[in-house]
């Protein structure tokens, strides 16, 4: 199993918010993106982003709670830094995932 957190915000410029954070991590790592869903590789874990409808979500998986930890904050302060949302509205929901990804 692997370790995984969710976070749903909503903010008025979602979209804008979701290209210009699949454009950035783009620069630094691997980003598969199809319209409106994209998946981003960091080196301590995974992130699946997608936005629909003015709700951006976020999921991110890691093989322990470090990595889990470290790619949340890697998305937390860029989210923060593109957007007009501050770090306080962010309420991760924790979770497992197996390997399909299913959220346990």
């Amino acid at each position: 199993m692997m370790l995984s957190a969710n976070l749903n915000l909503r903010a008025h410029k979602s979209q804008a918010y979701f290209d210009s954070l699949c454009k950035h991590f783009a620069r630094k790592v691997a980003v598969v993106r199809d319209g409106n869903r994209a998946s981003v590789s960091f080196p301590a874990g995974d992130c699946s982003m997608s936005v629909n409808e003015g709700e951006l979500m976020f999921v991110v998986t890691a093989q322990d709670r470090s990595a889990l930890d470290d790619v949340r904050m890697i998305i937390s302060m860029h989210v923060v830094r593109f957007s007009e949302i501050d770090e306080a509205d962010m309420n991760w929901c924790f979770g497992e995932t197996d390997k399909a990804g299913v959220h346990a």
